[in-house]
């Protein structure tokens, strides 16, 4: 039955099931991992699914963090140059809003040592609402029933929500229950493994000021080196009881109530929280606190029951737009529903945030936003629901003035540079070989501004946000790139995406993105001219803009260097990756990958190995200005070569394998991406998602087997499907149309849900649309 569990099948402990992520037994030994598993957020607050209790820290990783929420620390390096970011910015884990302890005859229930009789705990994927049922016996017989929910509102972003409901099922008598904000947090501190931890250690926060009152209770701080202001306010209502005796709890680091309620047996009592965070990134700091009480005055008003119904309206919506529906296979459709909900979760939406390449779930990668937005999240977005994805590339507006102060620190004396990894706009990455170098960074940030504007027609972005950023950054190419004779306009000194092949000449994929990047710059600059003459003139003015500058645009673009091998017949990702002996993997163990843990980086950079799709990317980004052969020729040399030690990788290998017409091969690399996090597949989920694989599976499903393009005006779809699947659907949202996509064994339908009639091309045949009329395709390209 679909929304129900069909079979008691079980992997990793979750069973199957369409839209719920379920537990059905505490799992002490995987517990950290499905903290992250459980994670409840909506792109500003994010909460590790950790227990309401608490558990030992030996089998429990508390988390709770705040979007775009940092503090700073000293970058120490051994030998220091020019340039070197200074300053490392790491997301914080600020204080701990969900504790409840519940107490009967001064026995305490704990997950670890209680005696619990049933247990459940579901995710539900259509409310965005984490549930957890418990039964406990305590050591003297006595049974209740414990069901708490949690939720992230998606309505009212700095808040959240938590309701606790107690029934005593064989007694009468007290119970205890114990409330609180906790701020004795920390961090996670880098240790072996680059991708986790940071360089923080201790409390982060200064207290500045406790509050308990009435019924609510909160706690002001500042971070200690960013001097950033943080306020955590919890308003409680505790129901359908009576209160014996309330004591205010407050210690150096704690605040909150404890409660002793006179319980009856078989009636039910209830507890909310209701949390609001505000900080002063999002607010002046003089007018935090009257933000945070009008914020608070909201969150009541609504109560409990209408944000939960306010939740499951915007994530009905969202599906309505992003779902992907597979027939045929229960534990693929699981896992893409449940790496697309994630990516809801963990998105900034306020033109301030981002997505870390974690999510809102874990401190891997300290929170950091990287290009994986521009390339893996925001075409998600771009095509389901457009104004997260506008929001996101206001983000990048909003941190161009940083950027512009990158590029002086880099000696290009005008234009914008966007770092590689970052949460301020700053870049805090240490090893500049693969950071800093990464020049794509600017291209890939105009990539999504081109493809967002071709879906959606958005001339007021570009007129407002995406003309300024697309000028500046285009100056960068231009200075860093110099003519040679034979070859053209070329880029010394760069790294691509693939970060075993560092500090290179003319990275391929590199090249051919500034080539867009300089060719678009040039296209809007000449649109504004043409039709927005003073938008026009007053950018010029603002950015001091030479109209002579656009020349040296069109002629970088039109002569840029992209580098062939006439011998082998394929794009070298460099100028000398091809001289390089290729890796020994036949004789490299399973246990020495990822390569980047167990081998220097110059090992690593003297041979051909790729940690991820680098060519093989842009043979998807532009894979209209390469024949079937071409690309197919690619393809296969750089499989040969690549670990796909990145979880950005398989996704990419999937979608172009669809291209080509490899779709085994495809399949294969897709169902790597599906369930990565769900099955633990590269081991770390503990300390987060893998975000840009989660989009990367909606990729696979929309651009890969659904063969979904878009070149300015034209949309194409070329589907194939999987022999192991029986039907797939998906929807695209583009130029103001909503498209539904059915896809069977031989047969393809096509229904426009919203929006006016629209042509569009499927196999290269051009077919209207119109709503409320299907149109069937009896051909599938296998």
């Amino acid at each position: 039955m679909k929304g129900d569990v069909a079979m008691n099948e079980v992997r990793n402990n979750i069973l199957v099931d369409e839209w719920r992520i379920i537990e059905k037994e505490f799992d002490l030994e995987n517990n950290v991992k499905n903290e992250t598993i459980f994670a409840i957020a909506n792109g500003y607050i994010g909460m590790r699914g950790t227990f309401e209790e608490g558990l030992d820290k030996k089998y429990s990783i508390e988390g709770n963090y705040i979007n775009g929420f940092y503090e700073i620390h000293d970058i120490k390096y051994g030998e220091k140059a020019y340039a070197f970011p200074e300053i490392g910015q790491t997301m914080l884990n600020v204080f701990n809003p969900k504790v409840i302890k519940i107490k009967v005859d001064d026995e305490e229930f704990n997950m670890m040592n209680a005696d619990i009789l049933e247990y459940e705990r579901i995710l539900d994927l259509r409310e965005a609402v984490l549930k957890r049922r418990v039964v406990w016996r305590t050591k003297s017989g006595k049974e209740l029933e414990i069901n708490f929910e949690r939720l992230a509102s998606f309505t009212i972003k700095n808040s959240a929500a938590i309701r606790v409901k107690i029934k005593p099922i064989n007694f009468d008598g007290k119970i205890n229950v114990d409330s609180l904000l906790d701020a004795d947090v920390k961090n996670l501190t880098a240790e072996d493994d680059p991708r986790v931890g940071s360089g923080i250690t201790g409390r982060a926060f200064e207290i500045e000021k406790k509050v308990i009152d009435e019924n609510y209770y909160e706690i002001y701080a500042s971070t200690k080196k960013s001097r950033l202001k943080l306020i955590c306010s919890i308003t409680e209502d505790v129901k359908n009881c009576i209160i014996l005796n309330r004591k205010e709890l407050n210690d150096d680091l704690k605040v909150g109530f404890s409660y002793e309620i006179e319980a009856e047996k078989g009636k039910e009592f209830e507890l909310i929280k209701y949390i609001v965070y505000v900080n002063s990134r999002e607010y002046n700091e003089n007018d935090i606190i009257k933000n945070k009480e009008e914020i608070i005055k909201q969150v009541l008003e609504y109560g409990y029951d209408r944000l939960r119904e306010e939740q499951i309206k915007y994530v009905k919506e969202f599906w309505n737009r992003a779902d992907v529906e597979i027939e045929g296979d229960d534990f693929l459709q699981q896992g893409l529903r449940f790496n697309i909900f994630h990516i809801l979760q963990s998105t900034g939406k306020d033109g301030l945030t981002n997505i870390g390449a974690k999510g809102l779930t874990g401190e891997g990668y300290e929170g950091h936003y990287f290009w994986d937005t521009e390339m893996y999240i925001i075409p998600l977005f771009t095509y389901t629901m457009p104004f997260i994805a506008r929001k996101l590339l206001e983000y990048r507006y909003n941190t161009l003035d940083k950027a512009r102060e990158r590029a002086r620190e880099m000696s290009h004396k005008n234009g914008a540079l966007y770092a590689w990894r970052t949460i301020n706009g700053e870049e805090c990455s240490a090893y500049f070989l693969a950071s800093t170098a990464q020049y794509h960074i600017n291209a890939d940030i105009a990539y999504a501004i081109k493809r967002y504007y071709e879906a959606t027609d958005d001339v007021d972005f570009i007129l407002n946000y995406g003309a300024e950023i697309l000028f500046e950054t285009a100056r960068i190419f231009v200075d860093l790139g110099h003519y040679v004779e034979g070859k053209g306009f070329c880029l010394d000194g760069v790294t691509g995406p693939d970060e075993y092949t560092a500090m290179v000449n003319n990275n391929a994929y590199t090249n051919i993105m500034a080539k867009e990047h300089l060719s678009f710059a040039y296209e809007i600059a000449k649109m504004l001219k043409d039709k927005y003459i003073e938008k026009y003139e007053a950018l010029k003015q603002k950015i001091n803009l030479n109209d002579n500058e656009l020349d040296e645009w069109i002629r970088a673009a039109d002569n840029m260097y992209i580098p062939y091998d006439e011998k082998l017949k394929i794009h070298p990702q460099d100028d000398t990756f091809l001289n390089k002996k290729i890796w020994d993997f036949e004789n490299t163990p399973k246990d020495k990958y990822p390569l980047l843990l167990h081998y220097h980086p110059l090992v690593i950079y003297r041979h051909q190995v790729c940690k991820q799709a680098d060519w093989v990317l842009a043979l998807f980004l532009h894979s209209e200005k390469f024949s079937k052969e071409q690309k197919k020729r690619d393809y296969d040399y750089y499989e040969r070569v690549t670990t796909h030690d990145s979880s950005l990788s398989p996704c990419i290998f999937s979608i172009v394998a669809c291209d080509i017409g490899y779709k085994d091969k495809a399949y294969d690399y897709f169902m790597r991406t599906a369930r990565m996090d769900l099955d633990d597949h590269h081991g770390n989920t503990k300390d987060g998602i893998h975000a840009a694989n989660m989009a990367g599976s909606w990729m696979g499903i929309v651009f890969g087997f659904g063969g979904f393009r878009v070149y300015k005006e034209k949309i194409k779809f070329n589907p194939i499907i999987p022999d192991k699947w029986k039907k797939y659907s998906f929807r695209v949202n583009c130029k103001g149309r909503l498209i539904k996509v059915e896809v069977e064994k031989n047969l393809v339908r096509l229904s426009l849900l919203e929006g006016e009639d629209i042509k569009v091309d499927v196999y290269d045949n051009p077919i209207i649309l119109s709503k409320n009329k299907d149109v069937e395709v009896i051909k599938v390209q296998m």
